[in-house]
């Protein structure tokens, strides 16, 4: 078998190679597919339940500080701060009960977080014994 293939002419050689080469790379895809791809999904539903995210929970209570002023029936906006988190801005509300306006640069306390938007009141009005 040897020496019939080196009697072979170069053509038929490099044709019968690519041949083999294509052969071995389906196998492999199909390896690849039948294997990693479930075994990737399994993986993807186990750790789904991880949360790795820098957005807070509606839980948390945190400190911001004003980007623009927020008056009782307009939207302004606050940049979070406080809770080791990265700084993230999010449209800001007064919280209820809150009827003052506050302005920029004013130190805040986020009380909720609903729908994306911020409720907020001073951090001066919550630290008074």
């Amino acid at each position: 078998m040897v020496t019939w293939w080196t009697q072979q002419g170069l053509g038929l050689q490099l044709v019968v190679g690519v041949v083999a080469l294509v052969i071995v790379a389906g196998l492999l895809w199909m390896l690849l597919s039948l294997v990693l791809l479930p075994l990737l999904a399994v993986l993807q539903r186990v750790l789904s339940s991880v949360e790795n995210t820098t957005s807070m929970s509606t839980q948390d209570y945190l400190l911001g500080t004003l980007t623009l002023a927020v008056a009782p029936d307009h939207t302004g906006e606050v940049m979070v701060t406080g809770g080791g988190r990265a700084r993230q801005t999010y449209p800001a509300k007064l919280w209820s009960g809150t009827h003052r306006p506050l302005e920029q640069g004013t130190k805040v306390v986020i009380i909720e977080l609903t729908e994306g938007v911020a409720y907020v009141d001073e951090v001066a009005a919550h630290n008074q014994p």
